[in-house]
């Protein structure tokens, strides 16, 4: 109790010494003499606001990174860049971090900088370790180490030793984190690093947690909330007061703990960070329940999930509204296009129209100018010529003006033949969509009503409603992977969709789409192999390819047999890369191989009386066609199929490291 009303007490104290750092940092830009200098005292300005406010140090670190942009600071550029991808991590949007990092390390190798690279190699195995790759984060932990050893930076090294502690507690191995996070924190004690000396002490005090004496982790936590009063750092003390309250739970004190859980959900509230107050409010949860206030623990469980939810992607539902929304404005356009077209060839019409009368008149003043001139004076003669010489360059001039409108229009009438084409395959697309729909869709839930029916006339037993929920679970995976194939058919359809290249890992892709079929393989028992080699690189739409390899996969397993195998393998050329989806399955009929990817859509049942829609094979010469590649099928009825993508290879062969440094993973941290 008197700790807490001390760290009180020394709270305004601290908060205008942050205060005073901030005014100095300012003050010192505006005196910068460089603009790189500007960049350095900007990037520590960012540090300087991540302590307080994250919002604030994102701000500041763009700014830093726009400038060195500009000036071609190399090296103050990859500093903003770990600065951004930073507060990405705090605030859990771990691709969008590990984005800049590997821009950062990027620069830190064309530059030479081994603190750089070192620091870069360190927050990619901090994004590796929290998306649960363990091996990754250790791989990166030790080329940081490599490199802070080669630049003799003791911080770096100090934070190496503290985030592989980090690996080790995840592991279940106390006390070997615990040797680590107190060997960081006597070197971050000896270079005077307070903010990752708080650091350190906060994870030995927290190992402490999950040992027998958990008493021992508190004069390591109350350090550490020194140390952050000291250097303004209100995030971490929202985890210090956090672990504080754990170990005072694990104690039985109670009453203590929940003082320390409500001064972390305090701070956590003025961060506005939903990461921060789910993991305050989860914490009060607990403790509220143990004093059985059911009140007070509902309250703060409704507060832990909203906030939970609130870091989940957005719902599709925004996204399908945004395709429809472009979809209909574009339509209207066009349309609008049409009707300004229609007047336009009017309007030139009605002038072509009064340029032939005024024409006509024209000449016929002329003749009869010409007949007075002849039968009045003869001496006029070679005026009138001079005279009729000029109207023929009018005349001229006129024609070609008529033949440049006449182009225009013939122009005009392209323009709209080519819009009424586009009109006409949109409205083909509309009515695809509509018999689908009303077909294909239609048909499970048909067979869901009758059943439905049957339960409410009679009374089933156990045994005889288990055979109908399992069919309804069929119907309702036939109807989710119609609507998913549907989904992706429309939107590679609408003239919106552009193609999303990036560098793509093919074996995680795989790994990623054999993972999602596991659970209905292991229903037929069946073995589904990746041997893709896990250093395979190319070029492509990652969300494209990721659905044309799901289908195949699915259609692998439908159409396997019990016990049977499926495997995934790839075949490297000199301009292609060929990847295979094999099965020993039913095979198909030559009959059915001319009609597998046209619009001529037919199913047929699988090995265990499995439903398809007809849409995946379809669906995937036409993604495989926008990837500029190639889909072929070589089968035999009785033993097997072999679906091969044939993709462009636009990448040389380089070590799986040196493409990971240029940010082949799209994941960032």
């Amino acid at each position: 109790m008197r700790i807490m009303l001390f760290l009180l007490l020394l709270l305004p104290g601290l908060l205008q010494a942050q205060d005073k750092l901030e005014e100095s940092l300012k003050n010192q830009l505006n005196n910068a003499k460089t603009d790189s200098a500007r960049v350095k005292i900007i990037c520590d300005l960012s540090n300087c606001y991540f302590l307080t406010d994250a919002k604030k140090g994102r701000e500041q670190a763009l700014i830093a990174e726009k400038l060195a942009t500009k000036i071609n600071f190399l090296a103050g550029k990859a500093q903003a860049l770990n600065l951004v991808g930073y507060s990405h991590m705090m605030d859990g949007e771990y691709d969008q971090a590990m984005k800049y990092y590997y821009e950062a390390l990027e620069l830190g190798e064309q530059t030479g900088e081994m603190t750089i690279i070192a620091q870069s190699y360190l927050n990619l195995g901090v994004i590796h370790r929290k998306l649960n790759d363990p091996a990754r984060a250790i791989q990166r932990y030790q080329h940081s180490l490599q490199y802070a050893v080669k630049a003799k930076d003791t911080l770096v090294i100090s934070r190496v030793y503290n985030n592989l502690g980090n690996v080790y507690e995840d592991k279940g191995l106390y006390e070997k984190a615990l040797e680590l996070f107190k060997k960081a924190a006597k070197l971050q004690e000896k270079t005077n690093d307070k903010r990752m000396w708080g650091i350190s002490l906060h994870n030995i005090g927290n190992v402490y947690t999950l040992l027998p004496q958990p008493e021992k982790g508190l004069p390591y936590l109350f350090k550490a909330i020194s140390i952050n009063n000291e250097i303004h750092n209100e995030i971490s003390k929202i985890t210090n007061f956090a672990s504080v309250a754990t170990l005072y739970e694990l104690m039985g004190e109670n009453e203590e703990a929940l003082k320390y859980a409500e001064l972390s959900y305090d701070i956590a509230i003025k961060t506005g960070a939903s990461k921060w107050i789910a993991v305050s409010a989860k914490l009060l949860h607990k403790l509220y329940a143990t004093r059985k206030d059911y009140e007070q623990a509902y309250k703060y469980l409704a507060l832990y999930q909203e906030h939970t939810e609130k870091l989940k992607p957005e719902s599709q539902k925004k996204i399908a509204a945004e395709i429809t929304l472009k979809y209909q404005m574009h339509k209207k356009d066009l349309e609008n296009k049409t009707l300004k077209a229609e007047k336009e060839k009017q309007d030139i019409v009605f002038r072509h129209q009064q340029m032939k009368l005024i024409f006509g008149l024209g000449l016929l003043i002329i003749m009869l100018v010409l007949l007075v001139v002849l039968y009045t004076n003869r001496q006029h003669l070679k005026y009138t010529n001079l005279k009729l010489q000029e109207a023929n360059v009018r005349m001229q001039i006129q024609n070609e003006e008529i033949k440049r409108q006449k182009e225009e229009i013939s122009s005009q009438a392209l323009i709209l033949k080519s819009q009424n084409e586009q009109l006409e395959k949109d409205n083909v697309f509309k009515n695809k969509i509509f018999s689908i729909i009303s077909h294909d869709l239609r048909s499970p839930f048909v067979s869901m009503s009758a059943f439905i029916n049957l339960m409410q006339v009679r009374n089933l037993v156990s045994a005889e409603t288990k055979p109908i929920f399992d069919l309804f679970g069929r119907d309702i995976d036939i109807i989710t992977n119609m609507i998913n194939n549907l989904l992706a058919w429309s939107k590679a359809q609408l003239t919106g969709d552009k193609l999303k290249m990036e560098l793509t890992d093919l074996y995680f892709l795989a790994e990623e789409n054999v993972d999602l079929t596991a659970a209905r393989a292991q229903e037929k028992k069946i073995r589904v192999i990746n041997e893709v080699p896990d250093d395979t690189i190319i070029l492509t739409d990652k969300e494209r390819l990721n659905i044309v390899i799901r289908n195949l996969l699915a259609n692998a397993i439908k159409f396997t047999p019990h016990g049977g195998q499926v495997r995934l393998h790839v075949k490297e050329q000199p301009q292609t890369i060929i990847l295979t989806v094999s099965d020993n399955g039913l095979g198909i009929p030559d009959k059915f191989l001319p009609k597998l990817f046209s619009d001529q859509r037919f199913t047929t049942l699988g090995t265990s009386k499995e439903r398809g829609t007809g849409l995946g094979l379809m669906l995937s010469k036409e993604l495989m066609n926008s990837l500029q590649g190639q889909i072929a099928v070589e089968s035999q009825e009785g033993k097997g199929s072999s679906f091969s993508l044939i993709l462009p290879k636009l990448v040389p062969e380089t070590t799986l490291e040196t493409r990971e440094r240029k940010g082949i993973c799209s994941v960032a941290g």
